[in-house]
């Protein structure tokens, strides 16, 4: 069970850094459009769509490495109450929220696969003068989904007590 859990957070921790670059590259992209628009007047025809499109995947991607790190909002008025007494209810209370997660994330998978599989098949492009391929996009959704899912798994081996969670373990040893 660790060896499982240590996989998902170190497959997790480079997907949300890899999606960081892609901000960063979002951040280098919006620069170099101001610049081309107000200094030369040269806007250019691929800047707005890349943008969005990179943005789009990195937020999606970067859903496994928020979970990894619990940042994800929780409902703390209704769990930690449960959460300070333990026992039998938190265990209970953690499985039920993970089989409501897991329909989410199999909902995603699914539908998100069926997105980018029929945008591969018909070559869908945006529509717009640079008309680039969706099929990038379409396809992080479900990515997005079983990196979520495989996360949530990992993170219920931790809270259940089956399992050692690798970011505490990691901060204790540093």
């Amino acid at each position: 069970m660790n060896h499982y859990v240590r996989w998902m957070a170190h497959v997790n921790e480079w997907t949300g850094r890899i999606s960081g670059l892609l901000i960063v590259a979002v951040v280098l992209i919006i620069l170099k459009e101001v610049i081309a628009r107000s200094v030369f007047n040269a806007p250019s025809l691929w800047a707005d769509e890349s943008m969005t499109y990179l943005a789009g995947i990195a937020y999606a991607l970067g859903g496994g490495f928020t979970l990894l790190h619990r940042k994800h909002v929780i409902v703390d008025l209704v769990y930690q109450p449960i959460a300070n007494r333990g026992g039998t209810l938190k265990k209970t209370v953690d499985i039920v929220a993970f089989l409501l997660f897991s329909i989410y994330c199999l909902t995603l998978i699914w539908f998100g696969w069926e997105l980018a599989r029929l945008s591969i098949e018909q070559h869908e492009g945006s529509g717009t003068m640079w008309n680039p391929a969706l099929w990038p996009v379409k396809l992080a959704i479900p990515i997005a989904g079983a990196l979520l899912l495989l996360q949530g798994f990992a993170n219920l081996l931790v809270d259940l007590g089956l399992a050692v969670n690798p970011v505490t373990e990691q901060a204790h040893v540093g």
